[in-house]
């Protein structure tokens, strides 16, 4: 007797399973209207040649942004961000910056098969589940040519000592309902990954999340139409003084600032990258 109910259940989950898939798509598609994302992807390879190649540079430029101010708003007053945080966003070229990698339990080995894909896409270029060194990353920025991105764009090429990439991403923003959100577009074959965050305070530091209301999000975006992604992430920047830094250890004392970058997938952190900062 039990095996007809075990078919029936069968049955019923082969009809619910696609439909609540379907239903998180459509969501997601509507959680992405209206977004103004970069019109940029990639084509095969990345690279840290990645702008060139496609012709979207432009002069270069100091910081992810021209002026920290354009995150203020009421709830979060730009003016209560420690300074050295400030002058970071608008003159990020000014800084080094040195990483180290944690990948959570039950992702581990997801990581180290997929560092065999982003080292040779050389984009989100993290290392594998059993490499844990501390590295240092180099920056370029560039302005994006408004023809090419009518949002007044920047991209931030990160590259490893020898030159391969690490990051490449486009850097903008956008207002909705008087939040000016950070709107972050990484390339890849034939589509981009965005990401949407809230400026928050965190004591004296900024905390960018995708947590929230709003347009926050990870959302997957391609030439005909944009998704938000069962994902989420956050950026803490913090002065150094105000925080242990985690396990990055710097070369030198003199570093000013520590960051810690935290993702999610479907609410289970996989993933958390610890930065030392260094004017």
């Amino acid at each position: 007797m039990a095996l007809p109910a075990a078919r029936a259940v069968g049955r019923w989950l082969a009809v619910l399973l696609p439909a609540l898939a379907l239903a998180g798509l459509r969501a997601g598609i509507r959680r992405a209207a209206g977004i103004p994302f970069a019109p940029v992807y990639g084509r095969g390879r990345i690279g840290a040649d990645w702008a060139a190649r496609r012709g979207i540079t432009g002069e270069p430029v100091a910081g992810e942004v021209e002026r920290f101010s354009i995150y203020d708003r009421p709830g979060f007053d730009f003016e209560r961000i420690h300074p050295e945080i400030r002058r970071f966003y608008e003159e990020t070229g000014d800084y080094d910056l040195e990483y180290r990698t944690r990948w959570h339990p039950r992702f581990r080995l997801g990581a180290w098969l997929s560092s065999f894909v982003t080292s040779r896409l050389e984009q989100l270029n993290l290392p594998g589940r059993n490499d844990d060194r501390t590295r240092s990353l180099e920056s370029e920025l560039a302005a994006v040519p408004r023809e090419v991105d009518p949002r007044g764009s920047r991209v931030w090429t990160r590259t490893d000592p020898d030159g391969r990439a690490v990051f490449v991403a486009v850097y903008a923003i956008h207002t909705s309902e008087d939040v000016t959100y950070a709107n972050v577009a990484v390339p890849l074959p034939g589509s981009n990954l965005s990401t949407v965050l809230r400026p928050e305070h965190d004591g004296e530091g900024v905390r960018f999340t995708t947590r929230g209301p709003g347009d926050g999000g990870l959302y997957l975006v391609t030439p005909v139409g944009a998704v938000r992604l069962p994902m989420d992430q956050r950026f803490r920047v913090l002065p150094l003084d105000s925080a242990d830094g985690g396990d990055v250890r710097p070369s030198t004392e003199d570093s000013d600032l520590v960051a810690v970058h935290e993702m999610w997938l479907c609410g289970r952190q996989f993933l958390t990258i610890r930065y030392r900062i260094t004017r």
